[in-house]
């Protein structure tokens, strides 16, 4: 009968010969951004969530200034109702519908901020930045259930 194969010893080379090639030749920035941009693609298959209504894009007679801003998407799966306000702070305040705890992530620029919807659907970013951003709903399991398209905050 033959002994198992060891792989302790094999990792162990493995770990050496990465920082030894890491230290001879590193791997180019561009081609590191490179992968990290094909990364993105791991998600191609996710539910792209449309706009279904935008506040902003409907006539009134006499509007505030500090009127919220409501818009909401739709995917087969979920529906994602957002409302930003403008008052001291800019905020954005959502639900999930139907309900569910998932992660939701904002995505803005080089920047992301992650919060978890709490059992009725409902999550809020605070200190909302300005310009371009989407929305991320992730499962429990971190599968993608839906993401919207760019808003201009």
């Amino acid at each position: 009968m033959t002994e198992p194969l060891n792989a302790a010893p094999d990792d162990q080379l493995a770990d050496a010969l990465a920082q030894v090639l890491e230290a001879v030749d590193p791997v180019p920035e561009h081609v590191a951004a490179a992968a990290r941009a094909a990364f993105t693609w791991r998600t191609i298959d996710a539910e792209l969530a449309e706009f279904a209504f935008d506040s902003a894009a409907q006539p009134l007679g006499v509007r505030s200034a500090e009127a919220n801003r409501q818009v909401t998407f739709r995917s087969a799966s979920v529906e994602i109702e957002l409302m930003i306000t403008e008052s001291d702070a800019r905020r954005l305040v959502g639900q999930l519908i139907p309900p569910d705890v998932a992660g939701i992530e904002l995505v803005s620029g080089h920047d992301s901020a992650t919060v978890d919807s709490d059992h009725l659907g409902r999550f809020t970013f605070d200190q909302l930045p300005s310009g371009p951003a989407r929305l991320v709903v992730r499962g429990s399991d971190g599968t993608v259930l839906a993401q919207t398209d760019w808003l201009l905050l």
